[in-house]
């Protein structure tokens, strides 16, 4: 990238029309070029796939589809401006052309991800600098160099696109950041405003006691470890994972545990009896229990209360992540001693900062031990990322008022149309009952739904006029073949497909983050799309 060049003549080849920070002033309903970035930022988190052949193009890293697509969900891809600040310094650092080079956070997160892959020490080289780090290793193994790559991603300890840009500006190679509002904070004081916004949503945790991390996952990590070393010493070398839950959180599990330690998976988050009897069995082994509330993407909702009794009885600890709904939406705090969050949802609602959030339950019994345990391995929010996010949570309550106003009668509005079957949202179902248990009120079901296609899904996909890729929690509806983008590997084995069935899991189901759009737009779009 030349000195002076615009992020947007870097990053935004295809423009998108709808710039950043005004959705409630205009329609989102268009039709937008593949690999545009929503909103029209440099940061922007969500990157249009207008087509199911360029989902597949996209989990395929198909050339034609990658040269379109610069930017996108920033664990998943990593930014240009990362991108260039990695090269930068290794080539400062005269780093050797043939090594694989990885930007994280810090060094000593670069240290983890080594140990995690199993890369010698011999062959691990970290670059410090100021606020990150660079880890190379040789480039021989593209085993090795895929594995480091996901570990990254499942951890979530990259830098982020607003720390390479002031990086960048710092050492010469641009002229100036992106230009964006932010909340009135110093650097030193952006992490406390979020702290303080969310601290009247966690109470009793106090604001300094919140762990703003560098992403959702982040968070997720920073309690498994908190957890492993309280429980390690007892003997408690044994997770489960409860329900179907996001990949990276089961990736974690499967990647990031020592040798001998293992997990196991209980699909059925109504499955009561299920669960007791392995906690009857095992629990003596059991360190602890990660489940969401409600899941993704069939939006089941555990019985929180019999759970946290459960893990109790047998000295479990109990990490719960609302992300799906968001703490706006839920409470899941009293019934778990860990709650970790992504903050790029719901609280990030223009769709353009990555950050998450760790609570410790002050009732918990392992409270002291798990605050001090995540916060020796948490990643910080980088500052400017933090003030971005708190200039948007001044408004987050609003936002989602309408995004659950929306989804009630979305959801009513679908259950009618003859083109849609197995609606599925958190207020309604099977576990319905349970999520009124933990929901702030009734009428909050957060902004997801999902539902099966009566006709061809490629067909509906490719024709609905909404953003259409990553993420939710946005302002903006968003339209998403989720098992797609999440699971592409198992829609595209027939073994896999089945046992996706034989867990009630359509892998051509439809999940949409409903916006807050007029409604009678975006039944007018679900409209011409469903025929």
């Amino acid at each position: 990238m030349p000195d002076g060049t615009s992020p947007f003549q870097v990053c935004l080849e295809h423009r998108n029309p709808i710039p950043c920070g005004s959705f409630l002033r205009m329609s989102t309903f268009q039709h937008i070029p593949l690999g545009s970035p929503v909103p029209n930022s440099p940061h922007a988190v969500v990157v249009q796939l207008p087509t199911m052949a360029d989902v597949i193009g996209y989990e395929e890293r198909h050339p034609a589809t990658m040269s379109a697509v610069r930017t996108g969900y920033p664990r998943f891809l990593r930014h240009p401006l990362i991108e260039q600040a990695a090269q930068a310094l290794a080539k400062h650092a005269k780093v050797p052309a043939d090594r694989a080079l990885f930007p994280v956070a810090s060094a000593a997160a670069a240290r983890s991800v080594a140990a995690f892959a199993g890369i010698p020490e011999s062959d691990t080289g970290i670059v410090e600098t100021s606020g990150w780090a660079l880890l190379h290793i040789s480039s021989a193994s593209a085993d090795a160099v895929n594995l480091v790559r996901k570990i990254i991603q499942h951890i979530g300890t990259a830098p982020s696109s607003r720390q390479a840009e002031d990086w960048l500006v710092t050492h010469k190679a641009r002229i100036a950041i992106y230009s964006e509002a932010k909340a009135n904070v110093k650097p030193d004081t952006a992490l406390a405003a979020v702290q303080q916004t969310l601290a009247p949503w966690l109470v009793p945790v106090l604001a300094g006691d919140i762990l703003i991390c560098r992403s959702g996952m982040n968070a997720f990590y920073a309690a498994f470890e908190a957890v492993n070393a309280i429980q390690r010493p007892r003997g408690r070398n044994l997770w489960i994972q409860f329900g179907w839950l996001y990949t990276d959180t089961t990736e974690i599990l499967r990647k990031c545990l020592a040798p001998g330690e293992g997990f196991s998976i209980h699909y059925d988050v109504l499955d009561k009896t299920g669960i007791e009897q392995f906690l009857a069995e095992y629990g003596s082994r059991v360190a602890g229990i990660v489940t969401e509330g409600p899941t993704n993407p069939l939006i089941r909702t555990p019985d929180f209360r019999h759970l946290q009794a459960l893990a109790r009885k047998h000295g479990v600890i109990c990490v719960a992540d609302p992300s799906t709904s968001s703490f706006l939406n839920v409470d899941l705090l009293p019934y778990c001693d860990v709650l970790v969050t992504s903050l790029t949802k719901y609280a990030g609602h223009e769709g353009d900062v990555m950050l998450g959030a760790l609570a410790v339950n002050p009732a918990s019994p392992f409270s002291a031990e798990l605050l001090s345990g995540a916060r020796h391995h948490y990643t910080p929010a980088y500052w400017r990322d933090a003030a971005r996010l708190a200039l948007e949570m001044e408004t987050m309550e609003a936002i989602n008022d309408r995004i659950n106003a929306n989804t009630i009668r979305l959801t009513e509005w679908l259950e009618r149309h003859p083109g849609a079957k197995r609606i599925r949202q958190a207020c309604h179902g099977e576990s319905a009952a349970n999520y009124a248990r933990v929901a702030r009120s009734i009428d909050k079901p957060g902004c997801m739904i999902t539902f099966e296609l009566a006709g061809d899904p490629a067909r509906f996909y490719n024709r609905i006029r909404t953003i259409k890729g990553p993420s939710f929690g946005t302002q903006f509806t968003i339209v998403s073949p989720f098992i797609y983008m999440a699971h592409y590997d198992l829609v595209t084995n027939e073994k896999s497909r089945a046992k996706l069935n034989e867990l009630d899991i359509n892998p051509e189901l439809m999940r949409v983050s409903v916006g807050v759009e007029p409604f009678a737009e975006l039944a007018l779009v679900f409209d011409e799309a469903l025929k």
